[in-house]
């Protein structure tokens, strides 16, 4: 196709910014997620609920909405951010949350002998936790946080009503400059892109998490 091939430099951009977005947000939301998981199984109370509170608020919101509190209210509090960074900080916010649910769940799918026997052992709660219970969890984790990152890379495509240039942004505009200096209508072969893309790239995600949740069980 003679439009894909002059505008492929253009829609590779786009593509590498979706791609980079989504492994950031990832990438921050381990972090967050599997803190905030922790802390929800901590006997702290007050601690439990507010983490519980955390990722059922961000779970329970849609995530345009999330989008849309980053990008418009952070400049009332004098942070300046762009598109990019608004996208990266909400994607984050909605992932996290559900790492910790997943992160949680796998906690307390370890039997409670293994911390009791650690403490056996003279280990504290906090190395029990670290050596003992984390990597367990981990491994059982894995299945939903590669699948997360399938849906991952598919919201951001919500970050376009934000002004982001990702990959979708990318087609649209290739659409609109064609239409409009060529007179030529490419909407068609442009979103069928779009949507072999997506699913070359989160397809055999899908399926990984998959076979790893069956090998797991």
């Amino acid at each position: 196709m003679e439009v894909l091939s002059k505008n492929l430099n253009f829609l590779l951009d786009g593509l590498i910014n979706t791609l980079l977005l989504s492994l950031s947000c990832l990438g921050i939301a381990l972090v967050l997620g599997i803190l905030a998981g922790v802390l929800q199984t901590s006997n702290n109370k007050a601690l439990s609920l507010s983490m519980r509170g955390y990722a059922e608020l961000f779970r329970g919101l849609p995530i345009l909405i999330t989008l849309f509190l980053v990008f418009f209210l952070l400049p009332e509090f004098g942070i300046n951010v762009n598109s990019y960074i608004s996208a990266m900080i909400a994607l984050s916010l909605w992932s996290s949350a559900n790492i910790s649910v997943a992160v949680r769940g796998a906690i307390q799918s370890i039997p409670k002998a293994q911390t009791e026997a650690s403490i056996a052992l003279g280990l504290s709660p906090v190395q029990t936790m670290r050596y003992v219970i984390l990597p367990q969890a981990v491994r059982r984790m894995l299945p939903s946080v590669i699948g997360l990152m399938s849906n991952l890379i598919q919201s951001t495509s919500l970050s376009v009503l934000i002004g982001n240039q990702d990959f979708l942004k990318s087609v649209q505009l290739v659409i609109e400059r064609v239409e409009l200096m060529e007179g030529l209508s490419v909407a068609s072969q442009m979103y069928t892109l779009v949507l072999a893309v997506y699913f070359v790239i989160c397809f055999p995600l899908s399926m990984l998490a998959k076979r790893l949740e069956r090998s797991y069980r």
